[in-house]
């Protein structure tokens, strides 16, 4: 690490080198090939979770996880359709990566309302929860969420929750879902639901909610990545969260060689703590990758970003 508390440009990483002349410090190249991922079904009777991850350009990343209930039907719609609506935004000359992602979340409701409406009427629909994340020039990051999926960096091997899960325990929520009209009662297991039938105050979907005041508009914050300190990004369903905290999540992976391999071994340690819902997340690499590890990681992680035919 050098004295501005940057990566080591000796390891042999590529660089993203426009982001790095801006900086004046060395930044790692990191693009969708390098993302870790795992999702499995687990004890539920189907998979309504899902992943993605793509880039968009040569220097911006996009990265989510999307936790449906009440069926698939939200949560894939949201994962076909995520990638063009943020395309479209910024092909529009948006620069904002904040505004993207406040603009992006409530456009899916808006266009996945729509499409619900007009094939099923005005009755109850599934919906999802959404945690998503932009990474520009491998510096800047981005976070957009609704609902209780999250994100946590691991900066110096400690767990940072970028997120903060939305329920109806929170005062603010539940004042906004009192105020609208919603009430927030507290079932038998302790889960504070909004009408008695949601235990989150912000969603896609879940259209027969909205007037409950369940809204889709996400909470959103941006920080710049220190690669010289933060080891990695994993994007987390509630699969992970209901049976491990934030720092056992960020052990577990830590202890892994790659990002893939840190993925699935997340997702297996969940089910073997006998998690009952569907297990997914998203491991994104960054500078200081492995260095808690007792292995020479970054070596490894150099290798494996070097040998892709992405980079140049």
């Amino acid at each position: 690490m050098d004295s501005l508390g940057a990566w080591d440009s000796r390891k042999d990483l590529p660089l993203e080198i426009n982001a790095s002349i801006k900086h004046g410090k060395p930044i790692p190249r990191i693009d969708a090939s390098t993302v870790g991922r795992s999702s499995l079904q687990g004890r539920r009777r189907y998979q309504e979770d899902r992943c993605v991850v793509a880039d968009i350009g040569p220097n911006l990343l996009l990265a989510a996880i999307l936790d449906g209930h009440g069926g698939p039907d939200c949560s894939q719609f949201c994962c076909q359709r995520l990638l063009p609506v943020v395309q479209g935004l910024l092909d529009a000359g948006e620069r904002s990566l904040l505004t993207v992602l406040q603009d992006a979340i409530p456009e899916l409701n808006s266009r996945f309302a729509e499409l619900w409406q007009t094939e099923h009427g005005k009755g109850d629909s599934p919906g999802t929860t959404a945690t998503v994340v932009l990474l520009r020039g491998g510096a800047e990051l981005v976070v957009g969420h609704v609902g209780d999926s999250r994100a946590i960096l691991c900066r110096d091997g400690e767990a940072r929750k970028l997120t903060t899960d939305h329920s109806g325990a929170l005062l603010a929520e539940k004042s906004r879902v009192e105020q609208s009209g919603g009430s927030v009662v507290v079932d038998d297991s302790g889960r504070h639901m909004v009408n008695g039938r949601l235990a989150m105050t912000r969603s896609i979907g879940d259209l027969h909610l909205k007037r409950a005041g369940v809204t889709a508009f996400p909470d959103t914050r941006s920080l710049e990545v220190k690669h010289g300190r933060d080891q990695f990004l994993v994007l987390t369903s509630d699969g992970i969260n209901g049976v491990m905290t934030d720092q056992e999540i960020c052990d577990v992976i830590s202890g892994c060689r790659t990002p893939a391999e840190g993925a699935a071994e997340l997702t297996d340690q969940a089910l073997s703590y006998s998690s009952d819902d569907n297990i997914s997340c998203l491991v994104v690499p960054f500078g200081s990758w492995g260095s808690n590890h007792r292995t020479s990681m970054f070596t490894n992680f150099g290798k494996t970003m070097a040998s892709s035919s992405r980079f140049s």
